[in-house]
């Protein structure tokens, strides 16, 4: 039996600041082109993808030849030993050393600047692309609808509000990360971009992810993060063309990077994020 060794080319900064060494890992689930691998906490999860993809939160990225011979292998609650920056499996080895590193940390941010912010809206109106409550971005946005409902119930600070509108969110709709969820993770992408954060919207959603969330591993492990204020590439490029005097092809560059994730994943996470900073914006 051949025994492959690989080196990661990209990975994500967190991997290298935190215990993960310290503890016992597995293969968690497997698709066509990732492989998720979880802590037996189920506290971590990590996606080991190729480059073909952005940069998210926790994540490693190999050279497509590369991923292809090991996703070929790998077998999912296969034990892994990680151990001196290197991901050991039954079958092949994957050194991490070697991997260029970047930060999915939404860092020290500036103002939004009032022309970006309007290109943003003016790109939004005019998507066709769904939510997944099926609705377009600005009939999302100008429309009482429950989701748009719940997420402005999340921009309050009333604690009976706040619960009503995770408890509707967390965990509704489908896919590996339910639309609810997105939204979820755009709005709190918008409360640091606008300066706006909440201990206590925090303080409830991490309660809500403790061992009986209502959602999937995947998608707990993408609130975690937000919570923590890291998110995709494509998120921190967004807030980077709102945060700078950027062009209108710039910001609808930018929308459509996000649009791109999942099927509806980017449009529910642009659609959290629009209708928070349009709440607040109102005040």
């Amino acid at each position: 039996m051949k025994i492959v060794f690989v080196n990661a080319c990209f990975i994500d900064q967190e991997l290298f600041d935190n215990d993960f060494e310290e503890q016992k890992w597995h293969v968690h689930s497997k698709y066509k082109n990732s492989f998720n691998i979880q802590d037996e906490r189920k506290q971590q999860l990590v996606v080991v993808t190729t480059t073909n993809y952005p940069f998210m939160p926790n994540g490693i990225y190999l050279e497509a030849a590369d991923f292809s011979q090991i996703l070929a292998t790998v077998e999912i609650g296969e034990q892994i030993t990680w151990q001196q920056n290197s991901l050991h499996f039954s079958k092949n080895h994957l050194f991490l050393m070697h991997g260029k590193r970047y930060s999915s940390v939404m860092e020290t941010i500036g103002e939004i600047v009032d022309t970006s912010l309007e290109n943003l809206f003016l790109c939004s109106n005019v998507l066709i692309n769904e939510t997944g409550s099926q609705h377009t971005l600005a009939e999302f946005v100008e429309s009482n609808n429950p989701f748009s409902e719940a997420i402005q119930q999340l921009c309050l600070e009333e604690r009976s509000q706040l619960e009503s509108g995770l408890e509707f969110l967390l965990g509704r709709g489908l896919g590996l990360t339910p639309s609810g969820d997105d939204m979820i993770v755009g709005h709190l992408a918008a409360r640091l971009l606008l300066r706006k954060k909440s201990a206590i919207v925090n303080g409830l959603l991490t309660e809500l992810l403790s061992e009986q969330t209502p959602t999937t591993d995947i998608s707990k492990h993408y609130l975690l993060c937000a919570l923590s204020g890291r998110f995709s590439e494509p998120v921190l490029k967004l807030v980077d063309v709102l945060t700078t005097n950027s062009t209108k092809e710039q910001i609808e560059k930018a929308v459509r990077t996000v649009i791109s994730v999942g099927h509806t994943s980017g449009v529910d996470l642009l659609a959290g994020l629009l209708t928070t900073i349009k709440f607040f914006e109102s005040k």
